[in-house]
């Protein structure tokens, strides 16, 4: 993964444009295993104890199913977030907690989303180690179900560590969920990558 951020300052923190973009393999708990490219452009405002964030992601997605492989792009779901840091980090701990509603703008008729809406919270712990920050993370995502289908709403848990390379900003992370299709897997996913900021 590759991030990017550029920032303005305002009265009380800071308007900010980030720049992602990544590449997932994987079955994503679902009976198939697919490819994912994505470039997500996010715009948000960032307070020392609030930040609030829009996403609008760009897709690719390949699939391989029964020995055939299908390629579709197209906008993603937009992403709405908000987040509040409960605990500094000045004792060496903190805790940050988030709410995340996931809007159906993506095709479902493409594969490129439900169709339906999705609503998430989530809390971080996190504890410095200098010179890396250890990261463990909690969630709980309200799944809406397509028209004809039912999904299970998902557990979401994961264990990341960062660290700062100069104004170069390197992390890692191990996070599961539980599988939203019933009898599906549950996923698992290895993530690294880096942020650099503009400015």
């Amino acid at each position: 993964f590759a991030l990017a951020g550029v920032a303005a300052a305002a009265e009380d923190g800071s308007y900010y444009l980030d720049l992602g973009a990544g590449f997932k393999t994987g079955d994503f708990g679902t009976p198939v295993t697919s490819n994912l490219y994505y470039f997500a452009p996010a715009f948000g405002y960032v307070t020392p104890r609030y930040d609030v964030s829009v996403m609008l992601p760009y897709l690719s997605l390949t699939t391989d199913a029964a020995g055939q492989s299908t390629t579709e792009t197209g906008i993603g779901d937009v992403i709405l977030r908000g987040g509040r840091e409960f605990l500094p980090g000045g004792s060496g701990f903190s805790l940050y907690g988030s709410a995340a509603v996931k809007l159906p703008t993506a095709d479902e008729t493409r594969g490129l989303g439900t169709g339906e809406a999705d609503v998430g919270a989530f809390m971080t712990l996190g504890r410095e180690l200098k010179p890396l920050r250890l990261r463990l993370l909690a969630g709980y995502i309200k799944v809406g179900d397509p028209r004809g289908r039912s999904l299970d709403d998902m557990l979401l848990y994961g264990l990341g560590l960062s660290g700062a390379h100069g104004s170069t900003h390197l992390y890692g992370s191990l996070e599961g969920r539980t599988a939203s299709v019933p009898g599906a897997d549950a996923p698992f996913e290895i993530n690294a990558g880096f942020l650099h900021p503009l400015n």
